[in-house]
This record gives C-alpha cells, structure tokens and sequence, in this order.
C-alpha cells in the first residue's frame, strides 16, 4: 500500500466569480521510502497539489472531485482538526524561500521549541523545556548543524541561507515525520549549498525512512533526489515513468523541451561564444578595485567588511563577460561599481576610456549603460503598466511626446511582445514576460552596456532559455555589450565569451569558458563546477574531481 496517493484530484480557484480549473485528474503515488519528483514550469500546479495534501489551499480554492489517501483512509472526508493534527507529526513541508519562511524577531530556538511544545499538546504528553531542548539539539546535529546551541541563539538574519535550509529540514523533522515535501527547497541557494542540502536530503531518506516529494523545475535536482517522476503541465500530469527513463526517453513533447531546455555543460551540445576582437580597447575596465564597507556601531569599534579586493578586469565592445560566484563573493558589489552606483574605496573604474568620476561626476551615463536585475517581479512598478513603465526612460531620453507611442511598440516589438501589452499590469504578465519588459526598459536609452545582475535564476529553464535567445539576437542586432552576472555556471558556459570567477571579494580565474571548464586551476573553480547538478552520467564523469580537503578549504561551508 502506498504512503500518499493521489487519484483524479481536481481543484478550481473562484475570483470575482470566475471559476478557474486549477489540476485536473491528478494523480500520484509515494512508497514507503520512496523518492519521487514532481515537476514542472511555474504555474503548472505543482505547488497546489502539496497544498491540497497539507490542507492549506486558499480559502477561493475547492477540491471539486477526487481523493487524497493517507495510509489508505481519505483525507478530503477528515475534518479540518483532524487534519491538522498530520501536519508536522506525519508529514512535512520544506519551503523555497528559507528566510520568509522565519519571524525575525524570534530566535531559532524559539522557533523550533513552539513548534515543538504545540506537537506535545496536540499528543498531551509534556517532556518540559530542557527536554525540549535537548531534542532540538539532537534534530539540530542530524541536519548537519555543528553547533546547535548558537544556531538557537541566533536570529534568522544571522545565518546563512543554507543554515537557514538546514533549519528548516530541522522544523520539518521535528517529530519524525513519514513523508517529507520539499518545495523548490535549492531554488534560492548558491550552487554549492544547494549541492550540500540535496545531499543532505538523501542521506535522511537513507538514514531516517523518510518518504521524499520533491518539487522542482529543475532537472538536475530531480537527477540527485528521485527514483520515480511525475511531469505536469497547465495541471495535468502529462508523463510519469522511472527516472532514467523519463530522461532518456520521454514520451512527451513537453518533457522533451524541458530536458533539451538545459544548457550542457560539456559534450556536442554546448555552446562557445566567439570573443569580441578589441579595437578601439576596452568598453569597461576595473584597475586595482578595492570596495570595503565601514559600519560604526554605537560603544563598539567600526565594522570593517573588505567586500572586493585588488580586481582587475577588462570587458571589450561587444563582449558577454560573465562574473561567476557564490553570494557574497563581491559580484554585486562589482556591478554596482560599474554602473557607477558605488564608488570604489581605491582604484580605478573606466568607461569607453574616461575614469568614472571623472567622465559622468560619479554616475554612469545612462544613455551608455543600463542594468536589468534579478527578480523582474520586484524590478517593475505594481502600479505602472508596461507602456507607463518604458515611457520613463524614453522621456529621459528626450523622446518626443508625439513619438513615445511608436517607440513603445518598437521597443515590445523588440522583445518579442505585442503591442496590446502596453496596457498590462505587472501581475498580468509571466515571469519570461516581465523580464521582457524589464530588457526593454533597458533598452530605451540606446545603451551600449548592459549590466544583467541575475537576469534568470527567478525564471523556469525554458523561459531562461527563451530570454537568453532573445538577449543574444539583441546582442547581434544592436552591438550590445553584457556584463553577465550569475551564480548558475552551466548557463554562462554556453552564453559568455569570457567568464572569471569571484570568491570572498577576489577574482581568482578567469579566461574562456571552454578552458575553464575543460581544465580549471584554481580548487575553488573545480569545487562550483562539480557541484552544479546535470541530467547525464556522461556530464557527471566530465566534471572535475574535488578531494574533500578542497571542499573544507576552499568552500564556505553553509554548516559552519
């Protein structure tokens, strides 16, 4: 009998008297011990089917039909209470985003012992708060969390994103639950730590019995985590088979673009960009670039943080350069210094060969560099529509009123968008759409340079593929220059000309991807690289080899 299965589950969302059929004849079964991945692109409906087995759909949102069985008895027929009462105790949810997912101003500790405390009351057994606390330490130590009792003293803010993650597997851990959901649980991780958490996963499946629904739009994560896969579209499952047989033999179209969707790392597939020839020199030139932060702190010395240290680098006309690292490397802090955001603490930042402050008092011309940034959610106005939001920068740049109408469709018509699309809303539009709209933006003062800080690691591996298409076909067409700014390796692999890699503030490699990848020097470049997960063997044994020792030297650890 199976742990979870689901038959023909149908659930619709009502809004302002518009029924909308969210899943239609879902079904999906987890075994005991079982691994199983459901994926999918955003909006599929994954997310609405772990809602609908914990119980927490919206209150606009009905199970119309279907069953939902636990243990072989029928969740939909069971009380609210009584349904309650599984959550935490029989199964488990790991969010995306680990940081909202905690109250700042309570500490870890408090968290996990109220969670803890209202499981006891449910069961009406008390072992007391030092009791309490010392099963939170053991949870604590089994999730890899070397010192728990500092983990439980701190605040939110005060960890890391992957001891955030680790906390939160620890939540869901708390009473030995059966089955474990992970919801896109690496999405907002570095590389690194995600490899650190999946694997993490795998050893609770292994070591504690744990069932595991994994949810992601990622197939590499799906290649680590599962044994069995589920694929689902507009909310539809639309293939289901083994692992190695959905990668290697999908049935569906669908499933097909997904895994053809991801950028090779190595093999015929991948793609070398050609580097610029430098001419007239360097468009962007870094000379010795130090940037240190100075916090002063009330009856405490000033804390000094040395964000990027002594980088020198040169981005031709024309070039994709991209800028490769772990959060908190220095990358951001590098793009901002381009753009003329920031200034450095010493050397020197130059653009088209005049020194910064020199050239524009401090800022960059916006008419010579524009940025896109990560999260095209946040990046636009809620309360502009798309042609409000790009008539901001075509005014700035002298457009005349009688042609901000033209030069609006142009510029959709540019990014692949119809003109009716001026009229929309943010929230009208997908995320491919927004981050559309967003290049756009960018491109209405005719710039030269575009910073791209992130532009893909909130959008599905198809949609990235779409935006990655057109920021090359706009490359070509206008002469543009890109300084490419990521985390996600397997992408600037097959999408820069030149690549160099940051760790805590220093460039320590740089040169053409194919040579990176092929032969990296320096452990902390073979340590990013073997950590990105891919989709075949073949890729896997390609990869460098990285010694433990490196890992611990070279790595900050997301444990420590």
């Amino acid at each position: 009998m199976s742990l979870l299965q689901i038959d023909n589950l149908n659930v619709a969302f009502t809004s302002y008297g518009i029924r909308t059929h969210v899943l239609k004849d879902v079904s999906l079964k987890v075994g005991e011990g079982q691994r199983v991945a459901l994926i999918g692109e955003t909006g599929s409906g994954k997310s609405v089917t772990s809602k609908a087995v914990l119980n927490t759909l919206p209150r606009n949102a009905k199970v119309e039909s279907g069953s939902i069985l636990w243990r072989g008895e029928d969740l939909t027929t069971k009380s609210d209470g009584a349904r309650e009462a599984l959550k935490g105790v029989e199964m488990s949810v790991v969010m995306q985003d680990p940081l909202s997912s905690f109250n700042p101003v309570f500490t870890i500790g408090r968290h996990l012992d109220d969670v803890l405390y209202w499981a006891d009351r449910r069961k009406g057994t008390s072992r007391g708060k030092a009791g309490r606390a010392a099963h939170i330490r053991d949870v604590l130590r089994r999730v890899q969390l070397a010192d728990p009792d500092r983990v439980m003293g701190a605040y939110p803010m005060q960890l890391s994103g992957g001891m955030r993650q680790r906390v939160l597997i620890a939540l869901a851990l708390m009473n030995r639950p059966k089955l474990l959901i992970a919801d896109e649980p690496g999405t907002a991780l570095d590389v690194t730590t995600q490899d650190e958490i999946l694997k993490l996963l795998n050893a609770l499946v292994a070591e504690e019995g744990l069932s595991l629904l994994m949810i992601t739009h990622n197939l590499g994560v799906v290649r680590m985590t599962a044994d069995d896969v589920y694929v689902m579209r507009k909310g539809e499952i639309v293939e289901h088979g083994p692992l190695e047989r959905i990668f290697k033999t999908p049935e569906t179209d669908y499933a097909r673009e997904l895994i053809e969707a991801i950028p090779p790392l190595y093999g015929p597939g991948v793609k070398d960009q050609p580097v610029a020839a430098q001419q007239d020199g360097a468009l962007v030139k870094l000379e010795n670039v130090d940037k240190v932060f100075v916090e002063n702190r009330l009856l405490r010395p000033a804390l000094r943080t040395h964000a990027v240290k002594k980088v020198d680098l040169e981005i031709g006309k024309g070039e994709i350069f991209g800028l490769a690292g772990e959060s908190g490397s220095g990358k951001t802090t590098v793009a901002r210094m381009v753009m003329g955001i920031m200034r450095p603490s010493s050397g020197r930042v130059i653009i088209d060969g005049k020194p910064l402050d020199e050239a524009f008092d401090g800022r960059v011309d916006r008419r010579l560099a524009q940025i896109v940034y990560q999260n095209p959610g946040t990046s636009l106005n809620p309360k502009r529509t798309v042609g409000q939001t790009l008539e901001v920068p075509l005014r700035f740049s002298d457009t005349p009123r009688g042609e901000l109408k033209a030069r609006t469709e142009s510029l959709l018509d540019r990014v692949g968008l119809a003109p009716h699309y001026v009229s929309r809303y943010p929230h009208e539009l997908s995320g491919g759409q927004k981050q559309r709209v967003a290049i756009a933006r960018s491109l209405a003062a005719n710039p030269r340079l575009i910073v791209l800080d992130e532009p893909t690691s909130a959008l599905d591996v198809s949609v990235q593929k779409r935006v990655i298409a057109l920021l090359e076909e706009l490359r070509e067409e206008l002469g543009l220059t890109y300084l490419f700014i990521s985390h996600d390796l397997s992408l600037m692999r097959n999408f820069c000309s030149r690549i160099a890699i940051m760790l805590r503030g220093e460039i320590v490699e740089q040169g053409r991807p194919a040579e990176v990848f092929a032969n990296p020097v320096h452990p902390y470049t073979r340590a990013l690289i073997s950590a990105i997960p891919v989709i075949s063997e073949a890729e896997e044994a390609a990869k460098p080899a990285v010694s433990q020792e490196e890992k611990q030297k070279f790595l900050v650890s997301s444990a420590a």
